[in-house]
C-alpha cells in the first residue's frame, strides 16, 4: 500500500484495518511531506507495520514541488524497495499494489517494470481530480494519472455517481465504488445516546467542524464563521469548535477575533488528530460541511463527514453535492449552491432555537446510520483483488447496482 496522505487519514486507516482483519499481509509505505510531527521509519497501525519516508527538505510550495519531482525519479523507487525489504515483503507472492495518491502511480509503474511484473495496480481515487486545476491551468493529479494509466488494473472511487465518468477516463480499468462510510467500532454508542437523551431545553449545545479550512479552494470558511458568530450571539448555551489546516491569513485573523470576542465559547484547535475528531463529533449536536457556491470544485461526492455525523447522532448541516442527501434531508439542513448565506444562517438559528426538533433530528440521524457502514462495502476490496488475480469478474456494486443490493454483511 502506497500513500502520501496526511497522517491519520480516515479512509486509509479503515482500509488498512479491514485488510489486516481479513488476514491479508499488508506492507505500507507512507511518503510523508505533510505531517511535520510524524516520525520517520517503522510505525504500526492496526497491527500492520509500515515504513514512513519523510520528505521535509523545503517549506511550503517548494516542498510540494520537490515532492512532485521526487515522485518521477528513480530515487523514490530505490527508497520504496528498501522499505519493502525492511518490512519482509516477498516479491514472489501474488501481490496488489494499492495506491492512495495519484503522485505515486508512476512509482507503481516502476515497481511493475522492475520486479513485480505479475502484480496488479489498484488506484484508490479519493477526489474528482479532473476538477483540480492547479499550476498553469493543469491538474497535476491528472497528469500523474496519465503517466501511469497503462499500469492501472482497477480504480476505486468513493461514489457510485463517479463510476461512469471515471470509466471514460480509465477505459481499460475495472471501476468499483467503495464509499466513505464510517467503521462503527470506532464510535461509542453510549456517549452518543447519552448526548441525544440529554438534549432538551437549556442543554449545552456543541457545534463542530474539523476538516479542510482552505477558503481559497472549496471550503466556505467565511460562511462557517458567520454562522458561529450568529449562533453564539443568539444563544448562551452554544459553543463552536473548529479544527483543521490550510487557513489563509484573513480567515486566521477572523478566527482569532472570534476567539477573543466570545471568551471560550469559540475554540480553534488547529490540526486535530483522528481520535480527537471522533471524540468531538460524538459530543456535537450539529456538524458542518460547507462548500463555497462559486467553487470550481463543486462535485458529486461521498465525504467522510456526512456519514460520520450520522453515526454520531450529529445533525448534518451541508451545502455541497453529497450522495444520499434525499435519505437524510428530512432530519438535516441540506442546501444547494443557490441558497443564500442569510437563508442558511437563519435555518441554523431556527434549529438551535427548537430543542425538540434538534433532538428529533439527532435521533433520526443515529437511527439511519446503520445503512451507511464500512462493513457493508469494505468487502469490495477483497472481491476486487480476487477478481484481478483470478480473472473472474464478480465485484459487488461495481456498476449500476444499488449499494444495499450486494452488501458485504448479507
Amino acid at each position: 500500500m502506497l500513500d502520501a496522505h496526511r497522517e491519520g487519514d480516515a479512509r486509509i486507516e479503515r482500509h488498512v484495518t479491514y485488510l489486516a482483519d481479513q488476514g491479508l499481509n499488508v506492507y505500507r509505505v507512507h511518503f510523508n511531506h505533510k505531517s511535520d510531527s510524524a516520525k520517520p521509519g517503522v510505525f504500526t497501525q492496526s497491527g500492520v507495520k509500515g515504513i514512513r519516508i519523510n520528505l521535509f527538505m523545503l517549506q511550503g510550495k517548494l516542498r510540494t514541488l520537490y515532492f512532485l519531482g521526487y515522485c518521477l525519479r528513480k530515487a523514490i523507487l530505490n527508497d520504496c524497495l528498501k522499505a519493502l525489504d525492511l518490512l519482509g515483503f516477498d516479491p514472489g507472492q501474488p501481490s496488489v499494489i494499492h495506491v492512495h495518491d495519484p503522485q505515486l502511480l508512476p512509482l507503481a509503474g516502476m515497481l511493475i517494470k522492475r520486479s513485480l511484473s505479475d502484480a496488479k495496480v489498484v488506484y484508490d481515487r479519493h477526489e474528482v481530480y479532473e476538477e483540480w486545476i492547479q499550476y498553469f491551468g493543469v491538474s497535476m493529479p491528472v497528469l500523474f494519472e496519465d503517466l501511469a494509466k497503462k499500469f492501472i488494473s482497477a480504480v476505486v472511487v468513493v461514489s457510485e455517481r463517479q463510476i461512469d465518468t471515471v470509466q471514460r477516463l480509465f477505459p481499460n480499468s475495472h471501476i468499483v465504488a467503495v464509499p466513505n462510510y464510517p467503521l462503527p467500532a470506532y464510535y461509542d454508542d453510549e456517549v452518543v445516546n447519552e448526548k441525544i437523551n440529554l438534549t432538551d431545553s437549556g442543554a449545552h449545545i456543541n457545534a463542530v467542524y474539523v476538516g479542510s479550512l482552505n477558503n481559497q479552494a472549496d471550503r466556505d470558511v467565511d460562511l462557517l464563521l458567520k454562522i458561529a458568530d450568529a449562533a453564539i450571539r443568539s444563544y448562551e448555551n452554544v459553543t463552536f469548535t473548529i479544527g483543521g489546516s490550510s487557513l489563509d491569513p484573513e480567515s486566521r485573523a477572523r478566527i482569532d477575533d472570534l476567539s477573543q470576542k466570545h471568551n471560550g465559547r469559540f475554540r480553534f484547535l488547529g490540526y486535530v488528530p483522528r481520535e480527537k475528531t471522533i471524540e468531538l463529533t460524538e459530543k456535537a449536536h450539529i456538524g458542518f460541511l460547507l462548500v463555497r457556491p462559486d467553487a470550481r470544485y463543486w462535485v458529486k461526492g461521498s465525504p467522510n463527514k456526512t456519514y460520520e455525523y450520522l453515526m454520531c447522532g450529529t445533525v448534518p448541516i451541508i451545502r455541497a453535492d453529497v450522495d444520499h442527501a434525499d435519505a437524510f434531508k428530512p432530519f438535516s439542513l441540506v442546501f444547494d449552491r443557490f441558497d443564500t448565506d442569510e437563508a442558511i444562517i437563519k435555518a441554523v438559528l431556527d434549529l438551535l432555537g427548537s430543542p425538540g426538533s434538534l433532538k428529533e433530528y439527532m435521533r433520526a440521524a443515529k437511527d439511519l446510520s446503520p445503512d451507511y457502514t464500512w462493513e457493508s462495502v469494505a468487502c469490495r476490496y477483497i472481491e476486487l483483488y480476487s477478481m484481478l488475480h483470478s480473472g473472474v469478474v464478480h465485484v459487488p456494486s461495481a456498476r449500476g447496482v444499488p449499494l444495499n443490493a450486494d452488501s458485504c454483511e448479507t
